[in-house]
């Protein structure tokens, strides 16, 4: 666990290659005696706070704890960064068998995984990380309707969720009024793109979002102030400027397990796991939540100005997106089959009942 393998042998290479080339699938967790091993990843680095949790605690926990309480001994090979699955394919990753446990963003799956873009599609929403994780969390387990896909199409079982901490706009140019972003380019992740709005939607992963700063494809991007200054996006900007616009701390991660995989473990370690996974969701998102504020403290010590979104901006551009929130549960009801639009409804009633006050009625037909 001390040492994140930054890279796969040739035969690692290999076997994912013929994994896409020929629809076989790798093989699912060794066991040989009494020595279980694992493949871990995600295609973010693990710097990422999620992913940093995954190696740091959740892994450990169920290595000791497996240690201490079975007659097992379990070990993780970790795959981060891209070298077995990329950020836009993880789900895939774990469905086929290249990693038994992923952690990956269903913003990156906002068509397979576009049930579980919820929290997304409602902005400006609950802003701090661990009430949010809370929230979500027990709507996943009131409404299972939301993640059936998971197991049903894609081989693997939802163990936890968290997510960043509340998004904001980070920009190379100065803006007040939210008709100052008309004609601006302004990158997202995928199903917040739509938030974009007066300025133009620019498409963005976090492994090229700094080269679409610093070549002008984007002039700003939407993010949360500890990921913009990991990855040394103010640079991209030349400083600019980081405003706290509120529009929610998204709960977008899922940590999933290969079901071939947990059908193989002894159900006293498998047990340890989804423990585990439990207390690394409620860890996790505790981790993002405290790192907000390191963020803009960091941000500012590097010379962006950080300030809050002018009250009149936030309700001009929450105006702009009242109709959005009903639109999307529409679709995703048409195309998964679900009762979305009654989901989004427990979801904002639940997101209210914990103290939240959105800044416009969104209607949900």
């Amino acid at each position: 666990m001390k040492k994140i393998l930054k890279s796969v042998g040739t035969l690692g290479i290999a076997a994912a290659a013929a994994t896409i080339a020929f629809g076989t699938v790798a093989e699912a967790a060794s066991i040989k005696g009494n020595n279980i091993t694992l493949r871990m990843g995600s295609g973010h680095p693990p710097f990422i706070t999620y992913v940093k949790e995954m190696s740091k605690y959740f892994g450990p926990n169920v290595v000791k704890r497996v240690a201490a309480e079975t007659k097992y001994k379990l070990k993780f090979k970790e795959h981060y960064s891209g070298t077995v699955v990329k950020v836009s394919d993880t789900l895939e990753g774990v469905q086929d068998g290249r990693l038994d446990i992923g952690g990956w963003c269903v913003c990156f799956d906002d068509d397979k995984a576009m049930a579980m873009n919820l929290s997304y599609f409602v902005p400006f929403g609950e802003p701090n990380a661990i009430k949010a994780t809370k929230i979500f969390a027990k709507i996943v387990q009131q409404h299972p309707d939301i993640q059936k896909d998971y197991q049903g199409r894609y081989k693997q079982k939802l163990m936890a969720v968290t997510g960043f901490n509340n998004y904001g706009l980070l920009t190379s140019f100065d803006w007040k009024k939210f008709e100052d972003l008309k004609g601006r380019k302004i990158l997202a992740a995928g199903p917040n793109l739509p938030w974009v709005k007066g300025g133009i939607p620019v498409r963005t992963t976090i492994p090229t979002a700094a080269q679409q700063l610093q070549t002008g494809v984007g002039e700003g991007i939407v993010l949360f102030p500890d990921t913009d200054f990991k990855l040394k996006l103010h640079e991209a900007t030349k400083g600019g400027f980081y405003t706290v616009t509120d529009f929610g701390a998204v709960t977008q991660i899922s940590l999933t397990m290969n079901m071939r995989a947990r059908k193989k473990l002894p159900a006293e370690v498998l047990k340890i796991i989804d423990e585990e996974a439990l207390k690394y969701q409620a860890h996790s998102s505790a981790a993002s939540q405290n790192d907000h504020q390191w963020g803009l403290d960091k941000l500012a010590g590097a010379g962006v100005k950080v300030r809050n979104i002018d009250p009149a901006a936030k309700l001009a551009w929450a105006q702009k997106l009242a109709a959005w929130p009903n639109e999307r549960a529409q679709a995703v009801k048409s195309k998964k089959k679900i009762d979305m639009p009654g989901i989004m409804r427990a979801f904002m009633a639940a997101t209210k009942a914990a103290g939240h006050k959105f800044p416009v009625d969104y209607v949900i037909k």
